[in-house]
């Protein structure tokens, strides 16, 4: 079986040489600082993209390519990463980033201590990380699982030297990386600050200062943006949006869109009408997808909707579509099941946190149209968790024959995901299906990446067109809003906006 290599990395922005120096400030009102984390091992640490490097990248088609790790190889048996070191790249203080970083920031977040929601899987297969030489890194892994490359994705790469010289806690009070932006200064919940880091070895920051401030609400947002005191916002709602689009702002898409859909949780254990295939495809087809985008989401939205799948997902092609729209075809299918006489109970009951329970009462109304009884209960979001987070083991548990939502942002590759949703050991509690284990096995084993490919896009088709487990509502791009001092957003712009920051340009 051929190796699988990825090419060195194309460079993503201009040249150093012409670049101009960064100048002015930008201000970045944000609704939430999340963790306000410096180091990556904590939950995930959204500054961090805009301070460190991460190992590899993903480009927009969700295929992943080089970074820190100028190109990288898997050996034949699946077993053997290596990667070779960009050359030339230098942290903050002057240090260059060698092997010897990234064996320390592999080891480090794939530790137990971490609590990144993609170290586990570094953890769980990691039989060894080595440094070849100073450009050279090897990781060994227990078994063949190309999909590794997606967590070396999130690694970014911290200094060794650095960080024992000044410990855990000296480091996460004055952080260190290689990113286009330095450390500034940081007051908990109340602002973060950046400085341009001049020498980066990528596409140069066009500005020579980020102030991030917590705003935590919208209408103080907007004021700020439209007194001038702010050049970006988001987190606004939809009716806020066309506002401000209205008014000649200019709405920005960062990040990958945002998807909502809705699931089936132990439909093998129930009794009740979501064990039946009729039953859940009749739900699908009692909604008016459109309808929803050009009314709840303001005409901002597109139909879809799949399990952090769209078009920018390793593996998406043109033949996935939306169901349609078709309450005839519903009503048919809810009486060729027999719905509702034949299931006990009679109504079905969806799970629901307050920020989603809006759309949920609009899906209530389609399904009532067709004769789909559907109960909304409100629940708060560690009850939530708890019911889509924890497998069911006995038809009795609270979650088993219900229905809940999800919304979220679309991911560049879904596999890791696919699992807990279609997968009989998935933590939804969504699939038994052996069928589907089966081709979920045999397209994680293949390390041929067109063939590979095939085979995930062969499992997701078997997942929605005959599993019926997750049903896709809509996708809406995430956008920010830009104030008249922001140019154009260039570069790589598409993980979020922290990772972006060095591609934000200054109006023409």
């Amino acid at each position: 079986m051929a190796p699988t290599t990825a090419a060195a990395a194309k460079p993503t922005t201009a040249p150093a040489a012409a670049a101009a120096e960064p100048t002015g400030t930008l201000r970045y009102a944000s609704a939430d600082f999340g963790q306000e984390s410096m180091d990556p091992i904590v939950i995930d640490s959204l500054w961090g993209w805009a301070m460190y490097d991460a190992l590899l990248t993903f480009d927009p088609q969700g295929n992943v390519i080089g970074n820190v790790a100028e190109s990288f190889e898997l050996s034949p048996d699946g077993l053997t990463w290596t990667f070779k070191i960009r050359k030339g790249i230098k942290f903050w203080n002057g240090d260059p980033l060698t092997s010897a970083d990234v064996v320390f920031s592999l080891q480090r977040f794939g530790s137990k201590e971490s609590t990144n929601p993609w170290s586990p899987y570094i953890l769980k297969n990691n039989d060894s990380i080595t440094a070849k030489d100073d450009d050279t890194v090897i990781y060994k892994a227990l078994k063949p699982e190309w999909a590794l490359k997606i967590p070396f994705a999130w690694t970014r790469i911290l200094p060794k030297n650095y960080f024992e010289k000044v410990g855990q806690d000296g480091f996460r009070a004055q952080p260190m990386g290689s990113g286009p932006y330095k450390f500034a200064k940081w007051t908990p919940k109340t602002s973060m600050e950046f400085e341009a880091n001049t020498e980066y070895w990528g596409q140069k920051p066009a500005w020579a200062k980020i102030v991030e401030t917590l705003v935590p609400e919208e209408s103080t947002r907007v004021a700020q943006l439209e007194r001038g005191e702010v050049d970006i916002i988001s987190n606004l709602s939809y009716d806020r949006l066309v506002e401000l689009k209205n008014k000649s702002y200019r709405l920005q898409e960062v990040g990958l869109p945002v998807f909502a859909n809705i699931s089936f949780p132990g439909t093998f254990m129930t009794k009740g009408p979501t064990s039946d295939l009729k039953v859940r495809q009749a739900m699908s087809y009692a909604i008016n997808r459109q309808e929803i985008c050009d009314t709840f989401y303001k005409g901002l939205g597109k139909p879809g909707g799949w399990w952090f799948f769209g078009e920018q997902t390793w593996g998406f092609d043109s033949s996935f579509k939306p169901d349609p729209y078709d309450p005839n075809k519903a009503k048919q299918l809810l009486q060729e099941a027999g719905y509702p006489g034949k299931f006990n109970p009679q109504t079905i009951t969806l799970f629901t946190t307050a920020v989603q329970a809006d759309l949920m009462q609009i899906l209530q109304g389609y399904w009532q149209a067709v004769g789909v009884n559907v109960d909304i209960q409100v629940v708060d979001t560690p009850v939530y968790n708890g019911l889509i987070f924890v497998r069911a083991k006995d038809p009795s548990e609270k979650q088993v024959g219900t229905i809940w939502p999800w919304t979220s942002s679309i991911f560049y590759n879904n596999v890791y995901h696919s699992a807990n949703m279609f997968t009989s050991t998935g933590v939804h509690t969504t699939s038994n299906d052996t069928k589907a284990d089966e081709m979920y096995a045999a397209a994680t084993a293949e390390l041929d990446d067109s063939k590979a490919k095939k085979l995930w896009q062969d499992f997701m088709h078997y997942a929605y067109d005959t599993m019926w487990i997750n049903v896709g509502l809509v996708n809406v791009p995430s956008y920010f809003v830009v104030g008249p001092n922001v140019g154009q957003f260039t570069g790589r712009v598409n993980r979020s906006l922290w990772d972006g920051y060095n591609g934000i340009q200054h109006k023409a």
